[in-house]
């Protein structure tokens, strides 16, 4: 009796996701080469720094260090991501700013990930 209920906690624990795993990109995505990437886009290329400001720490554009985020919910790397590729429609955030390519835009949003989950400095 005691293997089966362990057994089945382990099935029901598998199927909960914890909150921290939403947070979390691909290991394969957010890596130290991708983050460093990241960064040169993001104040290079990417014309991020412009908005953002140099340490993320918003200007013209909001911050993107830890906060509530408003366009990219809960503030995990696709949604990250998906702001860097798509924009933000109805604000001056563009697709894709400074014509970045597909890869540079997960770097950045690896980067700027990475930053807002005090896993690297801006």
């Amino acid at each position: 009796m005691r293997y089966v209920l362990c057994v089945v906690g382990v099935a029901v624990a598998a199927l909960v996701p914890r909150a921290s795993a939403a947070q979390e990109p691909d290991t394969a995505v957010a890596t130290s080469a991708a983050i460093t990437a990241g960064r040169a886009v993001y104040h290079g290329a990417g014309t991020c720094a412009t908005c953002h400001g140099a340490n993320l720490e918003g200007a013209v554009g909001p911050a993107l260090t830890a906060h509530s985020w408003k366009d990219a919910k809960g503030g995990s790397y696709a949604a990250i991501l998906d702001v860097v590729t798509k924009g933000v429609h109805g604000t001056a955030m563009p697709p894709r700013a400074g014509g970045i390519s597909d890869a540079e835009a997960r770097q950045v949003a690896a980067y700027v990930w990475a930053v807002s989950q005090s896993k690297t400095k801006p």
